[in-house]
């Protein structure tokens, strides 16, 4: 079978451009995926995988995969110098936290990025889509109907193949902060760069440390040294940092790295550092771009920002940057929607990078006065569950309407009523939220969901994580507050494949009149769906395919504006 000629050209493959691939693919958009180097990146690198990012997993039908091979973050131990042997203290960078019926996922774990990146490389294998090693991107032109594209392809030794012209629809640039996409492009990169604050960091293995506790020496003020264990037996990722560390000397030789550890770990004859398979001297920068996109082409990842290595932002702000550009992307490429959608991503994006960029900063000006004990906090807003789109033009949130309006009857006096005091401010990371779910917030999980006629003992129990997709949108009909019929006949106007219907109705109620037009139909044995999603006005949510609340809608004449902002006619 042949198969469709690629409408997207990914330049970059790295986190960010093999989720956006995997997005597009999974939407019916054939790719074409190109990575200048030959060799695979080695290393821990970021190796953080925040909540969040376990859930977008979810989506993508991969999670499973990716906690197989993670670790938990273990303990961290504070040793006692000049021995280094003598436990100073003993902390939890992120305390364990059980999880909840609408977070299933409340511990960051552990994965090296190029294991993450053989998990992505499978998952696209299976798809049909490869990426071409050693293909690099020259130039490039575009006008209001394609992007023409110069490439070089090059042996793995570095000997010249050939050269390359070809056109696409749409470019996304993927390949970092020193790629050619964005230079090209002419977006701007301001911020600064920090000459102070440097880090060592690598991979290296040890013996005769043990791999359940993360291992410290000193502190950053003066001198760090972090051993913490990976996934991979025996090998330990590294941080050498501090005012008191000659750190491009050390760098330039695998044998003053080791000697450094030895000096700064006590000379402890027990441990012995060993091969390093790889090793980066990393100077703070703190950069960003005003747009993410010009014409046809767009950026993505560190293309658009850098920052920080501190809270361990990077991969899953790369990761949700594909996840929110790739289902808008699709709807376009497939004709569902106008070019004018893909300014959405960076209106939604960009607060968010934002904030992401302050807070990793100011982590970095913790770390370097010794005060970095338990980043990962239970419930922090680097776990990235708070990040949201509340100010976005292209969600719709009728029940923040009609209660704001009932709280102002409520209340007369209008200086104690100050719902509308933070109405114009944009919290990006939610952390300032009264936890009333509103529209552009994460959708939440709900267990305990069981098909309607079944009892609980004797049926499946389901998850909405298990029905969110990235490849359509997911609306939730609770049924004791909208006319579901009018609602699933309304959605007869759209696509089949671009959205999944879910009837909702309480625990030992029927089911409502029209659910056989449904894709699913559950009683909320638990009520956790209804905790989440309802109050006493709107029952129509809509889930975007990248896991977000899209609407919170009274009823099918709301779904349809809400869709009208999105589709083309």
């Amino acid at each position: 079978m042949s198969r469709s000629p690629p409408t997207v050209l990914i330049v970059g493959a790295g986190p960010a451009g093999l989720v956006l691939a995997i997005s597009l693919l999974r939407n019916g958009v054939p790719v074409r995926v190109i990575e200048k180097q030959w060799t695979p990146r080695l290393g821990q690198r970021g190796a953080g995988i925040m909540p969040r990012s376990l859930e977008l997993f979810s989506h993508l039908g991969m999670v499973d995969d990716v906690v197989r091979r993670a670790i938990q973050v273990p303990l961290v131990r504070k040793y006692k110098l000049p021995e280094g042997v003598e436990v100073l203290h003993e902390f939890a960078m992120s305390p364990i936290t059980d999880p909840t019926p609408t977070h299933p996922f409340l511990n960051p774990v552990l994965l090296g990025q190029d294991t993450l990146e053989n998990l992505f490389h499978s998952v696209l294998a299976k798809l049909g889509c490869t990426v071409e090693k050693g293909t690099e991107l020259v130039s490039f032109t575009q006008n209001q109907d394609f992007v023409e594209v110069n490439l070089l392809k090059r042996g793995p030794n570095g000997e010249t193949k050939e050269s390359e012209t070809a056109r696409y629809e749409w470019m996304v640039g993927t390949d970092g902060a020193k790629g050619v996409v964005r230079k090209q492009l002419g977006l701007s990169f301001l911020g600064e760069t920090r000459t102070v604050e440097n880090f060592l960091v690598g991979d290296i293995c040890v013996e005769g440390l043990s791999p359940k506790y993360w291992h410290m020496w000193g502190d950053a003020s003066e001198t760090l040294v972090s051993l913490r264990p990976t996934e991979t037996r025996g090998l330990f990722n590294f941080i050498i940092a501090g005012k008191n560390i000659n750190h491009a000397q050390i760098a330039s030789n695998h044998d003053f790295v080791r000697e450094c550890f030895k000096k700064n770990t006590g000379n402890r004859k027990d441990l012995k550092f060993g091969v390093m398979p790889w090793m980066s001297y990393y100077t703070p920068n703190i950069r960003m771009v005003d747009a993410f996109s010009k014409g046809r082409v767009i950026i993505a990842g560190d293309s658009g920002h850098v920052h920080s290595p501190t809270g361990g932002q990077g991969v899953n702000t790369a990761i949700q940057d594909s996840f929110n550009l790739g289902w808008k992307l699709a709807l376009v490429a497939r004709g569902y929607s106008n070019s004018s959608l893909i300014t959405s991503y960076t209106e939604e994006r960009l607060p968010v990078i934002a904030e992401m960029l302050d807070q990793t900063t100011k982590l970095l000006n913790k770390t370097f006065k010794g005060e970095d004990e338990g980043q990962w906090k239970p419930g922090g807003t680097l776990f990235q569950l708070g990040v949201n789109y509340r100010w976005s033009s292209i969600v719709m949130d009728e029940r923040k309407i009609l209660e704001a309006a009932k709280e102002a009857e409520e209340d007369a006096l209008m200086e104690d009523f100050d719902f509308y005091e933070d109405e114009g401010k944009i919290d990006s990371y939610g952390s300032e939220f009264d936890g009333r779910l509103r529209a552009g917030d994460r959708a939440p999980d709900s267990s305990g969901l069981v098909k309607i006629g079944c009892t609980k003992a004797f049926s499946r129990s389901y998850q909405l994580f298990q029905i969110f997709n990235v490849t359509y949108h997911t609306i939730l009909l609770f049924a004791n507050f909208v006319d579901c019929e009018k609602v699933l006949q309304e959605i007869q106007r759209y696509p089949k494949d671009l959205m999944t219907t879910v009837v909702i109705v309480r625990r030992r109620q029927p089911a409502p009149a029209g659910s056989n037009l449904a894709d699913y139909v559950f009683e909320d044995y638990d009520g956790h769906a209804y905790d989440a999603y309802t109050s006493s006005v709107c029952g129509l949510v809509v889930v975007r395919p990248d896991g977000v609340v899209g609407g919170i809608l009274r009823d099918a004449s709301s779904l349809r504006r809400y869709f009208q902002a999105l589709l083309v006619s």
